[in-house]
């Protein structure tokens, strides 16, 4: 297994970004398949328009404003207000469609898009400083 680098984003309100619709911008911080971490930028009255995803969970954490997520699935249906601090997940199949209710202020949040395989959890200890949690694996 090969490693990849630690990548940090010091405040993702300051990420470049680029527009990818009238009022929707959009900057990538991390893309490895199969996962992408973004921060959207959404102008008042602006969004996404409806889709879903075949195999692609979408984890929506709130960091600015109120972004309206309405949602249509065969588990349910209705609008979720992501305020900041909270986080929604959208599983596959679902339609669900993301909009700026506010007249005045801009929202921005952070979107985490991964498939579903499987998750690990493998204990190590440091080789080069000391873990600083009593409980870390030691060498």
């Amino acid at each position: 297994m090969s490693q990849k680098p630690v990548i940090t984003v010091e405040d993702i309100t300051k990420t470049a970004l680029e527009e990818r619709r009238p009022g929707c911008r959009k900057g990538v911080l991390h893309e490895d398949a199969p996962v992408q971490t973004a921060v959207y930028r959404v102008q008042p009255g602006s969004g996404v328009p409806t889709h879903l995803h075949a195999r692609v969970y979408d984890l929506f954490i709130g960091v600015t404003g109120n972004l309206e997520i309405r949602y249509e699935g065969e588990h349910g249906n209705g609008v979720f207000v992501l305020k900041p601090g909270a986080f929604c997940r959208m599983p596959p199949g679902v339609r669900h469609e993301l909009s700026n209710p506010s007249k005045t202020d801009e929202t921005v949040f952070l979107l985490v898009q991964a498939s579903q395989e499987d998750f690990d959890y493998v204990p190590a200890a440091f080789r080069t400083i000391e873990a600083a949690l009593p409980f870390s694996p030691r060498s």
